[in-house]
C-alpha cells in the first residue's frame, strides 16, 4: 500500500528544490564575500572573486556569452575600475586586471611574465600548427628574452620562445624598423595609385564608390606591408594570397572556438590554402635567393623580403618541417596587417566625417612639408605631428578591445593591493580601460567616449580643460612632437601607461606598435591630401566577435566615394 503511493515526481520536485535552495545560498555567500573582499585593505591579497550562480561551470558562460558587458560588470566597483577573479571551471579562476595601479604594476614586473600557453593555443586552434613542434614550445619555461627565466634550465638551442621573438625585436624595434617602414612606404605610393586605377579614379573625375572600404584598405595598406615583410616574391607566386587572408580574417572567430573541421570545413580549408601558399614560396625563395640578392641596406631582397623571414628560415634546423614554419608565418602575416587595415579604415573614416578635419590634416601636412611629395618626406617627421598622432590614439582608444595577457611561470607577482599567483593566468583589457569614465576627458560630456574626438589627446597650454585626462596637467609634461611653439598645442602620452594600452605594456608591449603608428599616419595623410572622400554608410555597427582579438572589425561593409582633389 505505501510502496503504490510512492510519487516520483515529488522526489524530483524536492531535490530540484534543494538544489534550488542550495545555489541560492552558495550565490548570497559569494555575493557577501564579494562585497567584503571590496573593502579589504590588506596588500598582497587575491582579487575579490566574482560571485557565481553554478560552483564548478562558474563564470565561463556569461564570460563567453557576451563578453564585453560581463567584463564591465566584473572590473568595476563604486564607479571605479577594479580587478577581480572569476572561476572558469573546476579548479580555475582567471584573473581580470583593470585598476590603473594593478596594471602599472604589470608593466613594471612584466620581465617575469609571458603568455606561453596562450601562444601555444594560438599556433594549434588559430593558425594550425602541428602537435609535435606544439610540445616543444610548450616545454619551453625560459621566456622570451635573452636572459632565462630564473630556475629554467632549457638548452639555447631548445629556447624557442626567445629565437622567434629575438627575430621579431631586431625587425620591428631594432635595425630592421628603418627598412622595413622604408619599403613600405616605396610599395605603398606604388600600390594605392594602382588600386585606385582598377576603381577610374582620375583627377578631375566624378565620384567613384568603393562598396567595401576596409577591403580596399586591406588591397592597399595590406599588400604593402606583405611586401615590407615577405617581399614581392609571395605575392607573385600566390595571386590570390591577400584574398585568402582576407577570407582568414573573416573566419578567426570560428578557429577560436576549436570545433574539429567537419562542423566548420570552411575556415579549415582557407588555413590550408594559406599555408600551401607559404610552401609554394619557400620552394621559389629557396631555389632563387642568393647572397648577392640582399639590399644595400642590409635587410631587404626580392625572394624572402626582409631579414626577419631569413632568420625565421634558419629556425629550420630546429623544427625541420615546412607545415610547422608555414603555420607560424600565416601568424606573422595575420599579426602584421588585420589590426592595422582595421585602424586604418577607421581613421580615415573617422577624418571624413569630422567636419573641417580632412582640411585641418592637409594643412599640417602642407606646413610641415610644403609641396614635397609624400614619398620623399620624412616619415619619422610626420609620425611626431600633433594632430595625426591626437587623431591616430583616439582611433585606437576607441577600437582597439584587445586583451594582454600575462602569466609568471616563476613566482608569484605582489602587484601592490593584489597579487598574481604563479603560472595563473591574468588579463587586461584594452576596452574597458579606453572607456574609464573616472580618467579620460570629456570637456564635461562634450565628448563622449564612445565618440571620435581628434583633440583628446592634445593638449593646449592656453586651455586648463584640454588633454586626455580628466585630471590636472602637468606643466612639464614631456612633448611627444619635436619642439616647436612653446604656445601651440602638443601631444603627449605621459600619465596614460595603465589606461591607454591598444599594444599591452612593459616587457609585453606588442613590438610593431612603431611600425603601426607610420603605417596608419601615412596612410592618412596620403589619401586625405590627394583625395576627397566621403563615407555613404550612415550607420556603422561593429560586431562583437572580434572582441579581445584588436581592433573592432565592422559588421557590414562600409560604403565610401572617392575622387582626386583638384590641386
Amino acid at each position: 500500500m505505501l510502496a503504490s503511493s510512492f510519487d516520483p515526481s515529488a522526489l524530483l520536485a524536492f531535490a530540484g528544490i534543494a538544489i534550488g535552495v542550495g545555489l541560492a545560498f552558495n550565490y548570497a555567500y559569494d555575493v557577501i564575500e564579494y562585497h567584503r573582499a571590496q573593502g579589504n585593505e590588506t596588500e598582497n591579497c587575491l582579487p575579490p572573486k566574482y560571485p557565481t550562480l553554478i560552483p564548478y561551470l562558474g563564470n565561463i558562460v556569461p564570460f563567453l556569452w557576451n563578453t564585453p558587458s560581463f567584463l564591465q560588470r566584473t572590473t568595476s566597483y563604486g564607479g571605479q575600475l577594479g580587478s577581480s577573479r572569476i572561476n572558469v571551471g573546476p579548479h580555475w579562476d582567471v584573473y581580470l586586471f583593470q585598476d590603473r595601479e594593478t596594471v602599472m604594476q604589470l608593466w613594471k614586473n612584466s620581465t617575469i611574465m609571458c603568455a606561453g600557453r596562450v601562444h601555444v593555443w594560438a599556433c594549434k586552434y588559430l593558425f594550425g600548427m602541428p602537435d609535435k613542434f606544439l610540445s616543444l614550445y610548450a616545454a619551453d619555461n625560459s621566456g622570451p628574452f635573452a636572459k632565462p627565466y630564473p630556475g629554467s634550465n632549457v638548452p639555447p638551442h631548445l629556447r624557442v620562445h626567445r629565437l622567434m621573438n629575438e627575430g621579431i625585436e631586431k625587425a620591428l624595434t631594432g635595425s630592421g624598423f628603418d627598412p622595413t617602414l622604408q619599403r613600405f612606404r616605396k610599395a605603398f605610393v606604388l600600390q594605392f595609385p594602382a588600386t585606385l586605377n582598377t576603381t577610374r579614379v582620375s583627377e578631375g573625375s566624378e565620384w567613384i564608390e568603393i562598396p567595401d572600404f576596409r577591403k580596399f584598405i586591406h588591397n592597399t595598406v595590406g599588400t604593402s606591408l606583405v611586401q615590407a615583410v615577405f617581399g614581392p616574391s609571395l605575392l607573385h607566386v600566390n595571386p590570390t594570397f591577400m584574398d585568402d587572408l582576407y577570407e582568414f580574417d573573416q573566419v578567426l572567430p570560428l578557429l577560436s572556438k576549436g570545433l574539429p573541421s567537419f562542423i566548420m570545413p570552411q575556415p579549415y580549408a582557407i588555413r590550408r590554402r594559406l599555408r600551401d601558399n607559404f610552401k609554394r614560396w619557400y620552394a621559389y625563395a629557396r631555389k632563387h635567393f642568393t647572397e648577392s640578392a640582399i639590399s644595400e641596406d642590409g635587410d631587404g631582397d626580392p625572394f624572402w623580403g626582409s631579414n626577419w623571414m631569413r632568420q625565421r628560415q634558419k629556425t629550420l634546423d630546429l623544427i625541420q618541417d615546412d607545415d610547422v614554419l608555414a603555420a607560424g608565418d600565416l601568424g606573422v602575416a595575420w599579426a602584421s596587417i588585420a589590426n592595422v587595415v582595421s585602424a586604418s579604415t577607421m581613421v580615415l573614416v573617422h577624418v571624413a566625417k569630422t567636419q573641417n578635419l580632412p582640411n585641418r590634416v592637409r594643412n599640417e601636412v602642407t606646413s610641415a612639408f610644403g609641396n614635397q611629395p609624400l614619398e620623399d618626406i620624412n616619415l619619422r617627421q610626420l609620425s611626431k605631428n600633433p594632430l595625426l598622432s591626437s587623431i591616430y590614439a583616439e582611433t585606437l582608444r576607441l577600437h582597439v578591445k584587445s586583451f594582454t595577457v600575462v602569466s609568471s611561470p616563476v613566482q608569484d607577482i605582489n602587484l601592490g593591493k593584489f597579487r598574481l599567483p604563479k603560472n595563473s593566468m591574468g588579463l587586461v583589457n584594452a576596452h574597458v580601460s579606453h572607456m574609464d569614465e573616472s580618467f579620460w576627458n570629456t570637456k564635461d560630456g562634450l565628448h563622449p567616449l564612445n565618440s571620435f574626438w581628434a583633440e583628446r589627446f592634445l593638449t593646449d597650454p592656453n586651455d586648463p580643460s584640454s588633454g586626455p585626462t580628466r585630471f590636472t596637467r602637468q606643466d612639464n609634461a614631456i612633448r611627444d612632437d619635436a619642439a616647436g611653439n612653446p604656445n601651440a598645442p602638443y601631444y603627449s602620452m605621459k600619465g596614460l601607461e595603465g589606461s591607454w594600452i591598444p599594444y599591452g605594456g612593459g616587457h609585453l608591449i606588442c613590438p610593431g606598435r612603431f611600425l603601426a603608428k607610420n603605417v596608419m599616419i601615412l596612410a592618412c595623410a596620403l589619401l586625405t591630401s590627394e583625395f576627397e572622400m566621403e563615407v555613404l554608410t550612415k550607420e556603422i555597427l561593429f560586431s562583437s566577435k572580434w572582441f579581445g582579438f584588436g581592433a573592432e572589425i565592422p559588421k557590414h561593409a562600409i560604403a565610401v566615394r572617392i575622387r582626386r582633389r583638384v590641386q
